[in-house]
């Protein structure tokens, strides 16, 4: 992964993040694919490149009203630094030629833009439609993966675990007095309500993450992919 610390970027924009709990439920869902740890570790390698291009193209977009303190040179580099990983990512997978799997992860791009854009715009018509795209963002990438290796058993699991991850996070976030898309989208539907709406759909996950666990045959398997948190 030391691609990813290119020196010229780290220099002016903040290192990428590695989001270590996605990295752990790739392997894990990849492992019981069957697959040698060279192909593991290759898609794993490649997927996280490509989220951390999305995350880093979004970093861009949160901080589009800072203009006057954050420089323009510094702006245009984080851009380029997306796009970095991105090439970076079609690189590693044009190398095994798998077209199939490159097509898979575009649609999950795709799905995962459509829906950041929804929730910027505030542009949902249920608050159900707000969590849709909370969960879409956040497990699409995996999502994809999973159907391309026929893994759909791992799908609920991944989308509990990192949908309650998202909205942990943005409780944290309106805590602090920062930002939080997710916040200012329900705020718009519900005023006062959405800090209670969001902790109990937070709750929700987290309960059907424990029941997924405590309920799945090969129990052993899915929860060392939790072995950290």
């Amino acid at each position: 992964m030391e691609k990813l610390r290119h020196p010229y970027f780290i220099n002016y924009i903040e290192e990428p993040f590695i989001d270590e709990e996605k990295i752990a439920l790739l392997y894990g869902a990849l492992k019981s694919a069957n697959l040698h740890i060279e192909q593991i570790e290759h898609y794993v390698v490649t997927i996280m490149l490509v989220q951390i291009a999305l995350d880093t193209h979004e970093r861009v977009s949160n901080k589009a009203g800072e203009e006057a303190i954050e420089s323009h040179k510094c702006r245009q580099l984080t851009v380029l630094a997306g796009d970095y990983y991105s090439g970076l990512y079609y690189y590693l997978l044009s190398m095994n030629r798998d077209i199939v799997l490159i097509r898979a992860l575009a649609e999950g791009i795709k799905e995962i833009n459509e829906h950041k854009i929804m929730l910027y715009q505030k542009a949902h018509e249920t608050t159900g439609d707000i969590m849709k795209s909370v969960v879409t963002i956040e497990s699409a990438l995996l999502q994809k993966t999973c159907d391309h290796f026929h893994l759909s058993h791992w799908k609920p699991f991944i989308t509990y675990v990192l949908g309650g991850n998202r909205l942990q996070k943005e409780i944290q976030l309106y805590a602090d007095k920062q930002h939080s898309p997710v916040f200012q989208a329900m705020q718009d539907a519900l005023g006062d309500k959405a800090e209670v709406v969001i902790n109990g759909w937070m709750m929700e996950l987290r309960k059907k993450e424990k029941q997924f666990l405590e309920n799945y045959i090969d129990i052993n398997e899915i929860n060392s992919v939790l072995r950290d948190k």
